[in-house]
């Protein structure tokens, strides 16, 4: 036998027949650099408030707390928070809008094992939007949200007095 060298050569498609294929440094230092400035930027917005709804509703121009409960014939009776005396009762079958605000602020209190019979607060803010707010979930509806004929619906239970609130119309 000879003393030639003999010389595989490598078959096609494996590794070291291909080129190492890398991005180059430059582009991903910028990539890991824009990553850390973007998770940083994230935990500074979170650390100060920063991009949190404040409250942007101004000053309260009427509250009242109010208390729901169901009546026997299915309606809802609506008593104030403080008092306890009957506001207004809502027959069944009406105000279909204000049940589904309770119905979630309800199953949010449900979920937290919280008092169901605590009062709700209806605020009109200087705006002219409506809320009602739970002040135990903290949870908010924004009443105004929904039309002027559920802000008429929800300020005739701010009004005490028979007088509209022209803050709230």
């Amino acid at each position: 036998m000879s003393s030639a060298e003999i010389h595989f050569e490598p078959e096609p498609g494996s590794k070291s027949a291909m080129h190492q294929l890398a991005p180059p440094k430059p582009v991903l230092r910028v990539a890991v650099a824009m990553a850390v400035l973007t998770f940083g930027l994230a935990v500074a917005a979170s650390q100060f408030g920063l991009g949190k709804s404040a409250d942007r509703y101004g000053t309260p121009v009427a509250q009242r707390p109010l208390a729901f409960s169901d009546a026997p014939d299915g309606g809802i009776v609506v008593r104030d928070g403080t008092t306890g005396a009957i506001a207004l009762t809502l027959p069944q079958g009406t105000n279909g809008f204000l049940r589904g605000a309770l119905r979630g602020l309800a199953d949010r209190r449900r979920v937290a094992r919280l008092p169901h019979d605590a009062p709700f607060l209806l605020t009109a803010w200087e705006d002219g939007r409506v809320t009602l707010e739970d002040p135990l979930t903290k949870q908010r509806v924004a009443v105004s949200s929904f039309g002027p004929t559920q802000v008429r619906s929800f300020v005739a239970l701010l009004d005490r007095d028979g007088t509209v609130l022209g803050a709230a119309r």
